[in-house]
């Protein structure tokens, strides 16, 4: 496989949730890291809007079963003993401004049998011949996944039966062993650890960016007005976003200004134009029934700052989220 499969199989662990940095330790996380997306699988799948929804729920994992029935990494998964929708709770990968689309850490933590682990993966050296190298560093188990075609290599190794990182780089992984040990300091980014608590770990599901980072990827990115975006991503120190499944769907955005001054006179400026955007919408509404959904939406929408935060925050039950999925166009 090559190294972006390899990558996809890490990644589609997270997908199987399909839908926060504050659930992952953050001494896992690379010192160079500005992106970051978790997902918390453990909080959705407990939440009472999935709980209450047991066809859709039985129903998206049946398809996600369908969809990994052929892939190679379901039999080591299966050895493993590992129930991707029991023993798997938050997912976080990271990224850097330099590191591209290409994730530089992927933290998967749960429950995992060392055992089953330990000898799952010793299968999976023997069977791929050189692609996999079992390796020791400090009385830890190193896996080496060495990719055709003189692709990046991938380094991942199981902390404590709690957490599977996957790293970029050997030095990438032992740095994470080293503050995980306390050997070294975790030393984020000021402007990425002021980011950080506007996201907690009782959140479905997460990001944080700084815009700097943001705006590198923009440059490259297949979207109208590439520079434009990244003009404006640059102005801003960050953006931050989360959705939390409780009985209803509970979702924010956030954006850190340069100061807290203004933040506050950002958080204003837009609870002006929310009124505008709620009035437009009822009117809408008056001529469309179909945008009635959209008015109880907008109805919960606040913008509120936290320090030099500005926050965006809404919610949608399960009766409005059902009344607005019956009024789109069938397909």
């Amino acid at each position: 496989m090559t190294s972006r499969q390899v990558w996809s199989i890490v990644l589609a662990i997270g997908a199987m949730a399909t839908l926060s940095v504050g659930a992952a330790d953050q001494k896992y996380l690379p010192n160079d890291t500005e992106i970051v997306v978790t997902v918390n699988v453990k909080q959705m799948l407990d939440s009472e809007f999935v709980r209450t929804n047991k066809d859709l729920y039985d129903q998206v994992k049946q398809q996600i079963e369908n969809a990994i029935a052929n892939n190679p990494a379901q039999q080591y998964l299966k050895d493993a003993g590992i129930d991707l929708f029991k023993d798997l709770h938050t997912i976080t990968v990271a990224m850097s401004a330099s590191s591209g689309r290409e994730p530089t850490a992927i933290i998967i933590e749960g429950k995992f049998d060392e055992d089953k682990f330990s000898g799952a993966a010793d299968k999976a050296a023997r069977d791929s011949g050189e692609a996999v190298k079992v390796t020791k560093s400090g009385g830890q188990t190193i896996y080496e996944i060495a990719p055709p075609n003189n692709e990046k290599m991938l380094y991942a190794t199981l902390v404590g039966g709690k957490a599977l990182v996957v790293t970029s780089s050997r030095e990438g992984l032992t740095d994470a062993l080293a503050r995980v040990a306390g050997t070294k300091q975790a030393r984020l980014k000021k402007e990425f650890a002021v980011l950080l608590n506007t996201v907690n770990s009782k959140q479905s599901l997460s990001f944080v960016a700084t815009g700097a980072a943001l705006s590198k990827l923009s440059e490259s990115a297949p979207v109208p007005n590439g520079e434009a975006a990244a003009a404006a991503l640059q102005s801003i120190e960050g953006l931050s976003g989360a959705v939390t499944l409780t009985k209803e769907i509970q979702f924010q955005l956030g954006v850190n200004a340069k100061d807290e001054a203004t933040a506050t006179k950002m958080a204003k400026d837009g609870t002006g134009m929310l009124l505008g955007v709620q009035f437009l919408v009822a009117q809408q509404a008056k001529k469309d029934e179909k945008f009635a959904p959209m008015v109880e939406i907008v109805k919960t929408l606040k913008i509120t700052n936290q320090g030099a935060n500005v926050l965006l925050r809404g919610n949608v039950t399960k009766e409005t989220l059902d009344k607005l999925l019956k009024s789109l166009p069938n397909q």
